[in-house]
């Protein structure tokens, strides 16, 4: 095990042997830590279709089983390495067959990633709450809105919209989801095809602002994207919008994955930006905490990409004999920057 010296596992049911977890009566892992906080999740998400034209999912479906892309049976864990290449190493194939899949069905994989399996799961691994994070295609904004529309009054989903800026009635958008309950926006450069640092997106941010919402960008890249889109996230195109909003509230998503140490200082010289450190190895997370400071650090999953015992297993490593920095980042940081925002925008 990691705590003895070893960073390899078979699979994520191996690592349930960790002291943190346990098998639950179903035989599946789920949180067994004597004095658990309550975990905020700052980044997961649900299925989501292309566009209007392509067939559409029930987000309200409960299955057997929840498919992620990083499966729980038999996918081989490394521990020293950041979740997107260990995932890019063992079955990106798998996974981008999946998704291609929703471009023609609404049958597989993705159609288990629903409100009702999130819960579930959030139960099962003991986590308090979870932020959900919408991305709109151009020219749309049905994703955020049936996230919305699927979360409305369930205090346990946060949503934050995914407007995009290519599209002609961005300004409508933001209007919309947040009249609807958004509690930020996210900003993914690679599918929404512009940098951080875009005109475009830079102008949206300004307009974005004035709801006094926070701001969660997409950081980075890591070789599980497309190569031709990669070079869009990558981390000088960020500064640029922190230094023009010092007000707005940022969080770097994936904490700049392998990018971390000059995704961190950007963030502490901001003093405005968290980082969301998903999918980082313990090591690196050793390393994100004594750059950043613990307070300006945040639990993040990408579930359903990866199943929840995965980072969390990373935070745990990273901080034992560290309790109150194991709070801190397993929801306090959360709460409290949740607890800040405006209660109608």
């Amino acid at each position: 095990m990691e705590g003895n010296g070893c960073t390899h596992y078979k699979d994520c049911f191996e690592l349930a042997k960790l002291p943190y977890f346990s098998l639950d009566g179903r035989g599946k892992p789920c949180l067994a830590l004597e004095n658990a906080p309550p975990i905020v999740d700052f980044h997961t998400h649900l299925v989501f279709s292309v566009s209007k034209f392509t067939p559409q999912f029930n987000l309200q479906m409960e299955t057997p089983q929840v498919m992620h892309s990083f499966r729980e049976r038999r996918v081989p864990i490394d521990m020293s390495l950041y979740s997107g290449v260990n995932l890019k190493n063992e079955r990106r194939e798998g996974m981008f067959r999946e998704y291609a899949k929703t471009l023609v069905s609404n049958k597989g994989a993705m159609a288990t990633y629903t409100v009702p399996n999130i819960l579930k799961e959030m139960d099962r691994m003991g986590l308090h709450k979870s932020v959900l994070l919408a991305i709109d295609p151009p020219g749309s904004m049905h994703v955020s809105e049936n996230y919305l529309n699927n979360t409305a009054g369930n205090e346990r989903l946060i949503t934050f919209c995914g407007v995009n800026p290519r599209s002609p009635r961005w300004e409508e958008h933001i209007e919309k989801c947040v009249e609807m309950g958004a509690k930020g926006i996210k900003v993914h450069p690679y599918l929404q095809w512009l940098p951080p640092d875009d005109e475009k997106v830079l102008e949206m941010i300004e307009r974005w602002g004035k709801t006094g919402l926070p701001v969660l960008f997409h950081t980075a890249n890591n070789g599980l994207e497309p190569a031709v889109l990669r070079k869009l996230s990558n981390i000088e195109h960020y500064e640029k919008a922190l230094k023009m909003f010092p007000e707005i509230t940022f969080i770097f998503g994936h904490a700049g994955m392998g990018f971390f140490e000059d995704a961190c200082r950007m963030a502490k010289e901001h003093g405005n930006t968290y980082v969301e450190v998903g999918g980082q190895p313990p090591e690196s997370l050793k390393r994100i905490i004594d750059i950043m400071g613990p307070d300006k650090v945040l639990y993040g999953s990408d579930w359903p990409v990866y199943p929840f015992i995965l980072p969390l297993a990373k935070v745990m490593i990273a901080t034992e004999g560290d309790p109150d920095t194991r709070r801190k980042i397993l929801g306090g940081n959360a709460e409290k920057l949740l607890a800040g925002l405006p209660a109608a925008a």
